[in-house]
Formats: C-alpha cells, sequence, structure tokens
C-alpha cells in the first residue's frame, strides 16, 4: 500500500468516525431526552465551556498527531504540534474567551 493510499485510508477512515461521533451525539441527547424528560434538555443545558471545548480539541489534536506521526508524515505532524501548543497555552493562562 502507497502513502497516498494510506491517506486516503486515513481520510475515510476519519470521516467515518466524525459520522459516528455525530450518531453517537444523537442517541446520547435522545436517551437524556427520555430519562429527565424534553422540557429539561434542551440544546442550551448541553453547551459546552470553552475551556471544555479546548479540552476536546486538544484530545482531537493529540489523537491526529499520533497517526500523523506514525504514517511519518511530519509536516502535518509539525503543523498539528503547533495548534496543540497553542491550545495548551491557552488552557495553562486560562484565557478561553480570546478568539485567534
Amino acid at each position: 500500500m502507497t502513502k497516498k493510499q494510506m491517506n486516503e485510508l486515513a481520510d475515510i477512515i476519519i470521516s467515518k468516525l466524525e459520522i459516528k461521533q455525530q450518531q453517537w451525539d444523537e442517541e446520547f441527547h435522545s436517551s437524556i431526552n427520555d430519562v429527565y424528560g424534553k422540557e429539561q434538555t434542551s440544546k442550551e443545558a448541553f453547551i459546552m465551556t470553552e475551556e471544555e471545548m479546548l479540552i476536546g480539541e486538544l484530545a482531537r489534536l493529540q489523537t491526529l498527531l499520533m497517526i500523523f506521526e506514525n504514517n511519518e508524515e511530519y509536516e502535518k505532524a509539525a503543523i498539528l504540534l503547533s495548534k496543540l501548543n497553542h491550545i495548551k497555552t491557552k488552557l495553562r493562562k486560562g484565557d478561553y474567551n480570546d478568539e485567534d
């Protein structure tokens, strides 16, 4: 399998994982609605704080970084590392409301 084919396969896998995550999110929200009732679980009840979103993005980028390093895609890994460091700095400083 060539690197190009591996990259195409990785893109397909990531796309399918994103779709699956959306399905899991919808199932989770549905199960919460079933347990607590629809009136108590509007979409506003599931708004994440910026800190939570940054932590989620940090986890996502770290996973992708590992994939790129394993595939020896060091240019992509370097770009992600820069983004990771930026997010880590924001989290350390508590600078959540600052937009890039």
